[in-house]
């Protein structure tokens, strides 16, 4: 039977390395490199128009996870109050998520000089939205909406709606562009003239108002659902900021070798995508165009990843043209889709040589681990980690999950990430090799994420190191009991309180410790120092009894404190007791905690707090059957 036990995330007051310096018997295991493409949530290469006969063994299908396409307007919403919704994206579902397991993503448009025919539907102008004339690449006449009129944007935002109705929320849709302001949806009027923009009214006011409309549309219709818009430049900052406050997305087209359009990966991306905005780039031109425009692709690359980006679009090649892409070509979209997004690597792992085992105790397997992003970009998921131990028997014993002290969310890239754990492994397990694993979880999501390491297992977890578990002599037992029965005390109090022994009322035995007067500026009342050394990563239990007689103030009652200590004197941390019901003074009352010691802790303290070190206290109170326990311990 499978037996769950904690992992504990250590609350150290210490740097990483010096916690390593203070734990004997580490070594030190670097994984090899790994070179895999990470498929992972909220990231990846995606694929323009790919054919809808792709073969799982194509090239192409190992570089990307998400089809991408954009399609019109009228495609989908042919007459008022009609959608063939499921006509269109049917197909791509069942094909792509259903039987490749990838992703989808798409945009609907309403302005392409592409498009072979009307891209917003011809019922829409017939019911009042004024249109100009435009000329399409085939030379044919197109009649497009003036974005920025009122009765355009209520249709519009009704069709979002319904799309919303259909899409949001469906399996395996990884984003949906807005689409629908300006040429192809991009934040630009390419086709309009100087005076179709004055003869429709076009102002700046009313250009920002109108995505600002759409962009509300679309929050509202996609609560569940990434959402991106096609940045312009700094003219347009006020929409790009407006929308990052929405929970939009940016992206944008137009990548070259001197990067991509408007420069927005430096003064837009980098800035915005530490805020949470999640960043995507798309090439200006085709493979074969950018060859004759002697644009290196190579150079292309690498300026789109010196952005924070998570997607790229892989459109240097668009529909079934993929499958002739020139292995040059192929191994330049292998690399960018090695690093686009955020890629995790365990850099190192520090651990016990051996790990012991106890009959009736439970062990505690310190690690220390060094995690770094190998990607371009941040991460936008909150995840966690699971540590594991496989016994001889090949099932697993220890499987807990814990959250990093720094979240992944702030694990940028090229940064290293230091974490620390101890897992607390069952009694009574017999001797022999233990596998050591790690996975990392969207616990929500309830699924696993890819990490740069080999040897990913059939559950999402990664093979790390092996230990060899040896039986070991229990090391648990009181360290430290006192019932006051004798003289000296022991204890020291601050100036203006005394401590003595007394022989009234003690909780046992013939006596207890008494600790009356009055004191300002201190934060104990008294102290002792302890004779027994503490045991790094110990786990240990405080307890003992309190009775208050008398205090003037009832609104700081008094607690036990165990400190801890480094080998040099300076104090590390505190674990402090329940505190005393002050509703029930007069009665003898158990305080207790249970601490998990630092990897530095040498000598430990225990004290009787106040809790203030300002305020006059005056009381007097009774302490009895002090006891500290070693429960565990590595």
């Amino acid at each position: 039977m499978r037996t769950l036990v904690c992992v504990i995330l250590l609350a150290l007051a210490l740097p990483l390395a010096a916690q390593e310096a203070a734990t004997p018997g580490l070594v030190e295991f670097t994984p090899p490199p790994c070179h895999d493409i990470l498929f992972n949530p909220g990231m990846g290469l995606y694929l323009q128009y790919p054919p809808l006969d792709a073969k799982p063994d194509e090239w192409f299908m190992q570089i990307a996870d998400t089809a991408y396409y954009r399609l019109d307007w009228a495609e989908v919403n042919p007459e008022p109050g009609k959608y063939t919704f499921e006509e269109y994206f049917g197909p791509r579902f069942d094909f792509w998520v259903k039987q490749c397991g990838k992703r989808v993503a798409f945009r609907v448009m309403c302005q392409s000089m592409h498009s072979r025919g009307q891209v917003t539907p011809q019922w829409a102008f017939d019911q009042g939205v004024p249109g100009v004339p435009h000329t399409a690449l085939n030379g044919k006449e197109q009649t497009d909406p003036v974005f920025w009129d009122d009765r355009y944007l209520d249709v519009q935002c009704e069709f979002i709606r319904k799309l919303g109705e259909y899409l949001d929320g469906k399996p395996g849709l990884e984003f949906v562009d807005i689409g629908s302001i300006g040429e192809w949806g991009e934040m630009h009027l390419a086709r309009w003239t100087p005076q179709q923009l004055a003869e429709t009214g076009y102002t700046e006011a009313k250009y920002v108002a109108a995505y600002r409309r759409v962009i509300d549309a679309h929050v509202q219709a996609f609560p569940h659902t990434r959402i991106f818009l096609n940045v312009g430049g700094r003219n347009h900052l006020t929409i790009n900021d407006y929308a990052a406050i929405k929970g939009v997305h940016f992206r944008q087209d137009g990548l070259n070798p001197a990067g991509a359009s408007y420069d927005c990966g430096e003064w837009l991306y980098k800035p915005y995508a530490r805020r949470g905005v999640i960043c995507n780039f798309e090439f200006h031109s085709g493979y074969d165009e950018m060859l004759k425009k002697n644009w290196d692709v190579k150079t292309t690359i690498e300026k789109g990843l010196s952005a924070p980006i998570s997607y790229l679009n892989t459109n240097l090649f668009g529909g079934g043209s993929i499958r002739q892409a020139p292995a040059e070509a192929q191994e330049l979209l292998r690399d960018a889709a090695r690093r686009v997004g955020y890629r995790f690597v365990l850099a190192s792992l520090k651990h016990p040589a051996q790990l012991r085992l106890y009959a009736t105790q439970t062990a505690r397997l310190p690690l220390f681990a060094i995690w770094r992003n190998d990607g371009v970009a941040p991460c936008y998921g909150s995840y966690a980690l699971q540590w594991s131990l496989v016994g001889p028997d090949g099932k697993p014993v220890v499987e807990q999950t814990e959250y990093p002290p720094t979240p992944t969310t702030q694990w940028w890239p090229g940064e290293e990430q230091p974490v620390a754990a101890v897992l607390r492994v069952p009694a009574g397990l017999p001797a022999g090799d233990y596998q050591l694993r790690v996975a990392m979880l969207d616990p929500e999501a309830k699924r696993t994420i890819r990490l740069a390491l080999p040897g990913q297992d059939a559950d999402g977890a990664y093979p790390l190191v092996k230990l060899t578990g040896v039986a070991s002599a229990a090391t648990n037992a009181t360290v430290h009991e006192d019932g006051f029965e004798q003289e000296p005390v022991g204890w020291n109090a601050v100036e203006g309180m005394n401590a003595s022994l007394s022989t009234d009322g003690p909780k046992s035995g013939a006596s207890c410790l008494l600790v009356e007067g009055a004191t300002a500026k201190s934060w104990n009342y008294a102290q002792t120092r302890l004779k027994a050394t503490a045991v790094p990563f110990g786990l240990y239990r405080l307890s003992a009894w309190m009775l208050i007689e008398q205090t003037n103030d009832q609104r700081r009652a008094p607690f036990l404190k165990l400190a801890t200590n480094a080998a040099d004197g300076k104090w590390i941390a505190n674990f402090s007791t329940n505190p005393y019901d002050l509703k029930q003074t007069g009665t003898w009352q158990r305080l207790e905690r249970t601490a998990e010691l630092p990897a530095n802790a040498a000598t430990l303290d225990i004290a009787i707090e106040k809790g203030d070190n300002s305020t006059p206290i005056a009381l007097r109170l009774r302490l009895d059957d002090v006891k500290l326990e070693l429960l565990e311990a590595p």
